[in-house]
């Protein structure tokens, strides 16, 4: 497979790859307080700086994008500041908001936990795994399962919508549930893949239904058969992998965001963006709301 750097950027933490169908692939830079936009040609590359820390986005038909930011989620627009949002960690100054996606109806799925940074956004020891899984649908907040969450990490959706992949990064666990589409209900929870190598961090769905995980610290992306099995092992220039998504006219390119925060020496990869060919075709992301209409 052929690797390629998107762009001469590089992220502290860069996470939520969104592949616009124009050209573009949006991500957020989640230490940085940064929005990015990088054309997948050529890499360039345009950033929008925010007050708060922006965990991760879906972009909505209409324009603009519903982030989720650490103290919860807004309508975010390039040209204005953004629409107040809903604050779902209940106000503890000492939670935040982590992974977020849409599903295929375009509800948007959040997920908290114990802010692992300072105020100066230097690393912070958590003190518990308290963090939940929410779904939001227009005015309403529904909570899943227990307040028990370390750092939460992939959200994905069969492409037969049936099933939610879901992980922990300090729980080294991606489980599954049975999806409900109509009712975006989840039951029946089990353990999916478990163990290294390294941790699981962001993950995308192909159109066979196999996962495609950032391995954290493992410095791999690995794809997952639906029944769990490792399919393939992609290795990567960089320490931290965060995040995939699929990109490109016929979806066949894998892109992987990573992270360079905290490490003591940083290669000159580590950070980047990178686009890799692949013979597979992908999953498109959810938008937020709903699919845009072709025309």
């Amino acid at each position: 497979m052929t690797l390629e750097i998107l762009g001469s950027e590089r992220d502290e933490v860069g996470e939520s790859p969104f592949w616009d169908g124009a050209g573009h692939v949006w991500s957020v830079d989640i230490v940085g307080k940064r929005i990015r936009r990088r054309r997948l040609s050529d890499g360039n590359t345009v950033t929008w700086q925010t007050d708060d820390l922006p965990t991760a986005l879906a972009l909505a038909p209409e324009g603009g994008a519903a982030v989720s930011f650490a103290g919860g989620v807004a309508l975010w627009s390039p040209d204005g500041d953004p629409a107040p949002g809903k604050i779902v960690p209940d106000g503890d100054p000492a939670m935040r908001l982590n992974e977020g996606k849409c599903d295929p109806a375009g509800r948007m799925w959040v997920a908290s936990m114990e802010n692992n940074l300072t105020r100066d956004l230097e690393p912070r020891e958590q003190t518990a795994a308290r963090g939940r899984l929410y779904r939001l649908d227009g005015t309403e907040v529904t909570g899943f399962g227990d307040s028990d969450l370390g750092i939460p990490n992939t959200m994905a959706w069969s492409p037969d919508r049936t099933r939610f992949y879901f992980g922990d990064s300090l729980q080294n666990t991606i489980w599954v549930w049975d999806y409900d589409n109509d009712s975006g209900d989840i039951d029946n929870r089990r353990v999916f893949v478990s163990g290294g190598p390294g941790l699981p961090d962001g993950s995308t769905m192909d159109a066979d239904g196999c996962l495609w995980t950032a391995r954290f610290s493992a410095g791999q992306v690995i794809r997952y058969t639906p029944d769990g099995r490792v399919d393939r092992v992609v290795d990567l220039p960089v320490e931290n992998p965060t995040a995939t998504t699929f990109a490109g006219d016929d979806l066949s390119t894998l892109i992987v965001t990573s992270a360079r925060f905290a490490l003591d020496r940083p290669s000159a990869t580590d950070g980047a963006m990178m686009a890799i060919a692949t013979d597979v075709t992908g999953q498109r992301e959810n938008w937020f709301g709903g699919q845009p209409q072709p025309g």
